[in-house]
């Protein structure tokens, strides 16, 4: 594995819990990072990034690992959002879903993630796809600076 940049804080955002929790195990597993931390809708990851109710003291993220396949609001409408605004413009966004539907992918690029990615079904499969995450976004490749 390559050598990490640097500790990385990673924003999970995923209404599945269970999901989620094996998500943030496999990321434990296989990265040294600030905090892994889990919201479970696009409602609680905006005020997440804004700071703002019980989020006051999130760090901001290094990666968002963004899921797809959400009640209220979807990914895509989450991808909208932190596109949009100029803070967040430059966080990547790893879109990890279970839809292969060819125009979610499209709409995923369109709305600028920086990558997708279809979420595999057994475990080993799951933990061995988290660590060619980690390797590249958080060993070959350079995040932008916080304060960008």
């Amino acid at each position: 594995m390559a050598k990490l940049n640097k500790p990385a804080d990673i924003l999970i955002i995923d209404d599945n819990e269970s999901e989620a929790l094996l998500m943030k195990e496999a990321v434990k597993d296989t990265v040294m990072a600030n905090s892994i931390q889990i919201v479970h809708s696009v409602s609680e990851a905006i005020k997440f990034l804004n700071k703002t109710d019980d989020f006051v003291d999130a760090p901001r993220p290094d990666l968002i690992i963004l899921d797809l396949k959400m009640p209220e609001m979807d990914g895509h409408d989450c991808l909208k959002i932190i596109k949009k605004d100029p803070r967040f413009l430059h966080i990547p966004v790893i879109m990890l879903t279970t839809s292969s539907d060819q125009e979610d992918v499209a709409e995923s690029y369109r709305l600028h993630a920086n990558c997708y990615i279809v979420k595999p079904v057994n475990f080993a499969k799951f933990k061995a796809m988290v660590e060619v995450i980690n390797e590249f976004w958080l060993g070959i490749s350079r995040l932008p600076p916080k304060d960008m």
